[in-house]
């Protein structure tokens, strides 16, 4: 008897599912209408709210409004989200409260229907969801493309307070849109961070010009004194960069046509030709890794000119010497290392014999997998140099290495045979760049195919590092706290089907050093203003936004 109940049991709960996935796809069906979704959006301003166009005072301007944007996918209507206004839920009572109401939101691409009161799977009717929610992903790229996108600017509510943070905010480097030139929002994305960047705007204006004097300081162990050279123009990409950065900071409107700059990169690094999808976190590698080279080119004929150019037959063992250590410290005061290159220390024990060995490593970022369960596995010789792109978040945590290969016999010019034992491996910050940048690595390879991580990562607005950094770490006392706060996100929406870049920066005025800027959070950390820029397209965004964004870079800088 049992068994034929519980047969009938899965027999009506069967029937119930398919009755509830029947009449879900039949209302989907009703409340989505593609052809009066494309139509609308030919007539409208992407990423504004409808009724705020009509009923707010619009002024001369390149932002628009900092609120969510949904979409109708009966008639196409774009409705702000905005608490206390919500013209998409008024929309909905006003002309659809008859039927189930489905928006789409233009930052999220999630759909949800008002009248079932939840979130629904885009995959539910591939006629009617997922085909609107791919015109409108391709409408987004279209409409922050465009070189004369429709941007706006709405004038803020009569709030002393926010007239007095607009006032702030006219006053500080403004915010412009990138033109895209195809395919190059993971360009623009990386970009708007940089023209963010303080330091770099100061360090890069300081050796814009040919004949700026640079002075090298070799430590006391060389007996070398103090050595002054004037360096020569900029070689072609740092010039553009510099170019660029000046164009982004003056006042105008925009979109900036970064033509050239991105141009003069490809030539350095040609795998970005072609305007296909590319990665921001290796552009940001190849744009600075590039200019680089060129400052360090700059330097180095700056120094040999100084010694009248010599050459291996001409140059006695002193000259050779002077033009090495000289050249050694020179070359270190380019303004990219300056400003984003830290040191790692990576340490790993044998648990077996406690060998413990040290390699020093540069960084110009630090990734971060994003891991939800942590399993141990072996770990072969070869992995063991990638460094920190196989930490997790708690660098300074011990991880446990499996298949650790040592040597049985070390003597020379005779073939070894390894062992291989248990090991711990720990990373630490010894280096400290005042500007540092973290990668969280969304995408995995997972066999054959790559993967995208979508999961959402919370992330601090003012990051303390030192529970992060070695004993000996340089420019660090005991006890101290390093305050480092966040200014710039490059976020990565979509899939790896189709996906887009996009940048979260904040508008603040420049630091000034303060008594003690290592033990209190300055209090001007917390003010400025969020603006997101998705290529040409401008909008201020309230903090909250920021925090819940899908972030792929971070940008931190140090609080002085």
């Amino acid at each position: 008897l049992i068994p034929h109940l519980q047969y009938y049991k899965y027999k009506y709960l069967l029937y119930f599912l398919i009755k509830y996935y029947k009449e879900l796809t039949c209302h989907v069906s009703k409340a989505v209408d593609l052809n009066s979704v494309k139509k609308s959006m030919q007539s409208s301003v992407w990423l504004v709210c409808s009724e705020c166009l009509k009923e707010r005072t619009l002024i001369d301007g390149e932002a628009v409004g900092s609120h969510e944007i949904l979409v109708c996918l009966k008639c196409g209507f774009q409705g702000c989200n905005k608490s206390g206004i919500e013209h998409a839920v008024k929309h909905h009572q006003a002309f659809h409260p008859e039927s189930h109401c489905i928006t789409i939101s233009l930052s999220t691409w999630k759909a949800w229907c008002f009248e079932c009161n939840e979130e629904l799977s885009t995959h539910c009717n591939k006629k009617a969801l997922a085909q609107t929610l791919d015109f409108l992903q391709k409408q987004a790229v279209k409409a922050t493309s465009a070189v004369s996108p429709k941007i706006i600017k709405l004038r803020e509510e009569s709030d002393p307070s926010r007239s007095k943070s607009s006032a702030i905010y006219n006053s500080l480097v403004p915010v412009k849109g990138i033109t895209n030139l195809g395919n190059t929002c993971f360009f623009n994305a990386v970009m708007q961070n940089l023209a963010q960047t303080h330091m770099l705007i100061d360090l890069i204006q300081e050796v814009k010009e040919k004949g700026f004097k640079l002075r090298i300081c070799p430590p006391p162990e060389t007996s070398l004194t103090p050595f002054t050279v004037m360096l020569s123009g900029p070689e072609p990409l740092t010039a553009a960069m510099f170019l660029f950065l000046q164009t982004m900071k003056e006042s105008g409107k925009g979109p900036v046509n970064p033509k050239i700059l991105f141009n003069q990169l490809c030539q350095k690094a040609p795998r970005f030709k072609g305007y296909q999808q590319q990665d921001s976190q290796e552009l940001l590698h190849y744009l600075l890794d590039s200019i680089r080279v060129e400052e360090t080119k700059r330097v180095k004929a700056a120094i040999l000119k100084a010694f009248n150019n010599p050459t291996e037959k001409t140059a006695d063992e002193e000259t050779k010497r002077q033009v090495k250590a000289y050249g050694k410290e020179g070359v270190k005061m380019n303004f990219v290392d300056r400003i984003f290159v830290g040191e790692l220390t990576n340490t790993i024990m044998c648990e077996e014999c406690e060998h413990i060995s040290t390699v020093k490593e540069a960084f110009i970022d630090i990734s971060l997998p994003i891991i939800e369960e942590r399993t141990s596995k072996p770990s072969y010789p070869g992995r063991l140099g990638k460094g920190v792109r196989e930490q997790d978040n708690h660098m300074t945590h011990n991880e446990q290495l499996h298949s650790v290969a040592h040597n049985k016999n070390r003597r020379p010019k005779k073939k070894v045979e390894k062992i291989y034992t248990s090991a711990r491996k720990q990373m630490l910050i010894s280096s400290l760049p005042p500007v540092i940048t973290l990668h969280l690595k969304r995408f995995h390879q997972a066999g054959m195919n790559l993967r995208k991580v979508n999961r959402h990562v919370d992330f601090p607005l003012i990051l303390d590092l030192a529970p992060f950094c070695s004993a000996s770490c340089k420019n660090l006392e005991a006890g101290e706290r390093v305050l480092y706060s966040l200014y710039g996100i490059v976020e990565h929406s979509g899939s790896m089907r189709g996906g887009h870049y996009t940048a979260y920066v904040k508008v603040r005025a420049p630091q000034k050093k303060t008594d003690h800027h290592r033990n209190l959070e300055s209090s001007s950390s917390a003010q400025g203003q969020w603006v997101y820029v998705s290529d040409s397209t401008v909008q201020t965004v309230p903090e909250s936004r920021v925090l819940n964004s899908q972030a792929y870079l971070l940008f931190y800088e140090e609080l002085l």
